[in-house]
Order: C-alpha cells, then structure tokens, then sequence
C-alpha cells in the first residue's frame, strides 16, 4: 500500500493518529476482540494507533528483522512509482526502499523503481533540510496526516528529517527533549522551533528558513515571520504564546 492509515480507536471514524507510508514498518501490541482491527507501534516514532486487519501485510520475524537492519532509499521529492510484478504503486516523500545505493539499480526485471530517492544513512546539509522543507509547501493542514496531501507540525518535520537522515518523534511534547539547544541569537537556517503556550505545553513547532523566516503548518504549509522580539514585547501575544526552544539537530 502507498499509504496506511491508522486511527485513534478501532472505529473508522475516531479520526487518524497517524499515516505509515509504503516500506515503513510497525509491531503489533494488540489484537481488537473482534479481529477487525490491530493495534500498532510504528518502528522510529511513526505514530501508534488501529488498523483495519484487512490492511495488514504480515512479516516472518526473519524478514521483519532482515528489512529494520538493511539500507534504505528514501523517496525525497515528487511522486515516486515502484512497479511490482504486475503492480504498480505510487510512492510518497518519505516512503522508504530496502535497498542499498547500487541495489536499487540491480533488482530483477519483475522490480523497477523509477522516483528521486535518498540514502537514508547518508545525512542531508542544514541547505537540503530546507530544500525538502520546501517540497511540502502548500501542503494542506490535516489532524493525523502525514503524507503530501494532508499532515500537521509534527508530522511534516518528523518527514522533512527521516529524508534528511533523522529520526525525529511525530509528537509535539517530545520535540522538546532533543537536540541541542540554542540561543536566538545562535539560530541557524534548518534549526527546529517549538512553540508554547503559557503553560509551557507544547502546542506548534516550525523549521528556521533563514534571513527571519520561519516554515510551519497552520492551515497549510506555509512561511512566516520570525520575529521573538515583536512577540515578547507585544502582551496579549506573550502571554498566549512562548518561543520555548530552538534545537539544533544537525551539528
């Protein structure tokens, strides 16, 4: 499947937790009393959540093991197409490959990838972070999502790093507990931002594009000013809204 989506509860329409994208794998924690649905962990902090059994491809634990452990390509920009056999499937940025640099160019004839791609080992430049950043602009906001056509904060960056090499959590409150810190004055372009409200809970978080620019999703991705300085001397915005940290995930 080019995209999986997993909900909060074992209903359709409890509303999405998150997306898993072609290649990524999960572990199963629990089996729904009815057999229609699986709760799952996505493997490198994709999300939790239930999916339809009927949309669950099993894996021998050989074979799961085999495909956590070897290289990966993963789709970086546009719409990639693996052909399968006699299948064919369009894959998203931040689908993912098991195969090496050259193996994706040695398959058999029945496999043939045709996409941009990057090795996942290898880790991108603070100029290709935002370069991938950018491919996502215009993206609609979407509670849940993660793919090109709909996703939210955490999300986006969780796929703007795993391109870029980097495994980041698809949760808000966690963005806080990693990398470096840094000061404002210190900020670089493809630093990360988190947001907070005047409890300190984390409620947006955004990438530095440089030159005072700021790249989030609101209603959709999109750019904005970055100006801490307008915020803290403005009341009615400091008191709903803290710059709480700027990480460094790259250095």
């Amino acid at each position: 499947m080019s995209l999986l989506s997993v909900f909060r509860e074992p209903l359709l329409s409890s509303g999405l937790s998150t997306q898993l994208l072609f290649g990524e794998l999960y572990n199963i924690v629990h089996i729904g009393s009815d057999d229609q649905w699986l709760k799952i962990e996505g493997v490198e902090s994709t999300g939790t959540g239930w999916i339809m059994a009927s949309q669950h491809h099993p894996l021998s634990r050989d074979e799961f093991d085999f495909f956590v452990q070897s290289p990966r390509q993963v789709v970086s920009q546009g719409i990639g197409e693996i052909r399968l056999k006699d299948n064919t499937l369009l894959l998203l940025p931040g689908s993912q490959i098991h195969a090496g640099q050259n193996e994706i160019f040695e398959w058999e004839e029945s496999i043939k990838f045709n996409g941009t791609s990057h090795p996942f080992e290898v880790k991108a430049s603070r100029a290709e972070i935002i370069a991938t950043a950018l491919t996502f602009l215009n993206a609609p906001f979407l509670p849940g999502g993660r793919s090109l056509f709909g996703l939210n904060a955490s999300s986006w960056l969780n796929l703007i790093f795993k391109i870029s090499g980097v495994i980041l959590p698809n949760e808000l409150s966690a963005l806080k507990n990693i990398g470096k810190d840094r000061e404002v004055s210190e900020i670089q372009a493809g630093d990360l931002i988190v947001f907070g409200a005047n409890q300190g809970v984390p409620f947006q978080a955004g990438l530095y594009k440089g030159e005072r620019e700021i790249l989030w999703v609101r209603e959709k991705v999109k750019t904005g000013a970055f100006d801490p300085e307008k915020w803290a001397s403005n009341a009615a915005l400091s008191e709903s809204i803290q710059l709480m940290h700027i990480k460094n995930l790259v250095d």
